[in-house]
């Protein structure tokens, strides 16, 4: 007898299932005819910063972010310092010009780079008086801050004092804050480069980071930006993750009215256009916190002037990778 209603069951549950339709498989998605699609795999720790042409469609490096310390400007008129945001690293202005004094970051405030590449807003800031290619030194001290490692580990501090820069070449003193390992360094300018990294590590060190200039278009990193938090309205300084503008020459506008498929050649003249470092920036994409998946933001296009002149259009797809793992911005390009 249980052998019997076995069979039934068996027979109603068969039949029962073949009602319906089975599941067909969802095809990949492929991106539009002349539509190419590119991804920086940054990771999940975001350790690594990629630089990226547009020309070839093509990272032309990866640099570990921990690697370098100071950015110093290396055009004919240029003579600012920047901080490592991807690092969170800070500076203070002791306001005194006595080395050997500073000992501690007590008391002092601290100061971030602005994400927008404002030069008026530098944490190290107007060091000296530029004239004529050179600049004076108006030696204060100060205290740099060094960031964060990967893992959210404190790196230290240093002081430093800026001498001068004369013929192209920055001098600057640093040493640990109980004045051991007190070294002069010099930089000298590249006219390849928009900036020339200096390492703190060690006894200081001139590094290779960025490629020329006119190699490369946009920076896929991590970096410290004012944010605003929701509901409360404060803002903070805030590690983000997203695009950073190549300053020379490089420009974008947005477009997030008109479909990525439907923009041509002739809205570019309608366009307002920044070359703000961050134009790009990271709110292309948000957290779900309901979900807990990062989400894009829909139907924002970004149009983008490459160092060569060239007119590009680029949308994000993804944040994550097929395991689901954060860090691995997915877009695609469509030259014009």
């Amino acid at each position: 007898m249980k052998r019997y209603l076995y069979i039934i069951y068996v027979f109603i549950l068969v039949e029962f299932t073949s009602c319906f339709q089975e599941d067909e498989p969802v095809p990949p998605y492929v991106s539009p005819s002349g539509v190419t699609t590119n991804v920086a795999g940054m990771g999940p720790s975001y350790g690594t910063q990629w630089y990226y042409d547009l020309g070839t469609d093509s990272f032309v490096k990866v640099v570990d972010r921990e690697s370098w310390d100071l950015a110093f400007q290396c055009g004919d008129n240029e003579y600012h310092i920047f901080t490592n945001l991807a690092k969170r690293m800070s500076a203070a202005n002791t306001g005194t010009t006595n080395f050997d004094a500073v000992t501690s970051a007590t008391g002092l405030t601290f100061r971030f780079d602005r994400s927008e590449g404002y030069i008026d807003s530098l944490a190290i800031g107007d060091w000296g008086i530029f004239s004529g290619g050179n600049a004076v030194s108006h030696n204060n001290v100060y205290v740099v801050d060094r960031g964060i490692t990967t893992l959210g580990v404190d790196i230290g501090k240093k002081k430093m004092q800026v001498l001068d820069l004369t013929g192209g070449i920055y001098q600057i003193r640093v040493a640990n804050l109980d004045g051991t390992n007190d070294q002069i360094l010099s930089i000298a300018k590249d006219p390849d480069h928009s900036f020339v990294h200096l390492s703190l590590n060690g006894a200081g060190s001139v590094v290779n980071v960025e490629p020329d200039k006119y190699d490369w278009d946009l920076l896929f990193t991590q970096y410290t930006a004012k944010v605003e938090q929701e509901g409360t309205g404060i803002i903070e300084d805030y590690s983000v993750n997203g695009v950073l503008l190549n300053p020379y020459q490089v420009r974008i506008a947005h477009d997030f009215t008109k479909p990525f498929t439907d923009i041509v050649y002739s809205d570019l003249t309608t366009y307002t256009w920044s070359t703000l470092w961050d134009a790009i920036g990271y709110d292309w994409k948000y957290y779900d916190f309901d979900a807990m998946v990062y989400v894009i933001e829909p139907g924002r296009t970004y149009i983008v002037q490459s160092v060569e002149g060239d007119y590009y259009k680029l949308r994000f797809t993804s944040f994550t990778n097929d395991l689901g793992e954060k860090g691995y911005p997915t877009f695609e390009l469509a030259k014009f």
